[in-house]
C-alpha cells in the first residue's frame, strides 16, 4: 500500500474494518445490539468515527441503525441471500468458461498453493481461515481469466452470504465437500475441460441451498424471513 493510501485512511475506516470483520466472522451475531459509546470505549476512539462506521455498515445491509434506539446487527436476509447467489453464479460461470478456454498455466502454481493452504486449514479445524482461502481461490479464477473486475462484482454481494458460509463450514463435512469441489475445478481448468468445470461450479455454488434449511432450523434467530 502506498504512503498516500495509508495517509488517506481514517479512524472511521479502521473502526469499519474491525466491525465488518467481527460481523462476517460471527464474533458479532445477527441480532446483537451495539452501542456507539461501548464500541468507542473498547477501541479507544471518539464516538464520531464509530458513528460513521455504523452508517457505512448500515448501507452495506449489515447493521440496522435506528435513531434513539440501539443499533443492531442485521439478521441474514433470505431474499438478499438468493439475489447474491444468483449474481455470483451468473458471473462466475462466465469467468470459468473463459478460464477453461485460455492458457492459465501462469496461475497453476498459485492454484496449487491455495489448495495446499485450504487443506491445512481444514485439517486444523479453522473454518474462518478456510473461508478466506476459498474466496482467494475464486479471486484467482477471475485473475486467470483476465477478468479481475468480475471479482469486484462478486465481492460486492458476498457480505450477504459470508455469514451463512461460515456457519455451514462449521460442519467439517462441508469443508471436505467444498475442498473436493475446488480440487476438481482446478483440475478441469488445467486440462481445459470446460463443460465438466461448469457442472462442478453449479453444484459447488448450490451447496448453500442444501445447508440453508438445516441452518435455519438450528439458528432460526439469525434469519430475517423477508
Amino acid at each position: 500500500m502506498s504512503n498516500a493510501a495509508i495517509e488517506r485512511r481514517t479512524t472511521a475506516d479502521d473502526v469499519y474494518d474491525r466491525l465488518l470483520a467481527d460481523i462476517l466472522a460471527l464474533r458479532l451475531f445477527p441480532g446483537d445490539k451495539l452501542s456507539e459509546v461501548v464500541i468507542a470505549r473498547q477501541l479507544g476512539v471518539s464516538r464520531q468515527p464509530v458513528r460513521e462506521a455504523f452508517i457505512r455498515l448500515d448501507n452495506d445491509g449489515l447493521l440496522r441503525v435506528r435513531p434513539q434506539r440501539a443499533t443492531e446487527v442485521r439478521r441474514i436476509s433470505l431474499s438478499a441471500l438468493r439475489d447474491a447467489r444468483f449474481l455470483r453464479l451468473a458471473v462466475e460461470l462466465e469467468v470459468l468458461h473463459i478460464a477453461c478456454s485460455t492458457d492459465t498455466s501462469a496461475f497453476h502454481a498459485r492454484f496449487d498453493s491455495n489448495l495446499k493452504q485450504q487443506k491445512k486449514a481444514m485439517d486444523s479445524g479453522r473454518p474462518d481461515r478456510y473461508h478466506q482461502l476459498d474466496y482467494k481461490l475464486h479471486h484467482l479464477l477471475c485473475k486467470s481469466a483476465d477478468r479481475e473486475f468480475a471479482y469486484e462484482t462478486v465481492k460486492s454481494s458476498k457480505s450477504q452470504v459470508d455469514r451463512l458460509c461460515l456457519l455451514s463450514l462449521s460442519d467439517t463435512r462441508e469443508m471436505i465437500e467444498t475442498y473436493d469441489d475446488h480440487c476438481q475445478l482446478v483440475a478441469c481448468i488445467k486440462e481445459n475441460r470446460c463443460e465438466d468445470a461448469l457442472s462442478i461450479l453449479r453444484a459447488h455454488l448450490s451447496r448453500l441451498d442444501a445447508v440453508l434449511e438445516t441452518i435455519q432450523l438450528e439458528h432460526a434467530e439469525y434469519f430475517d424471513p423477508n
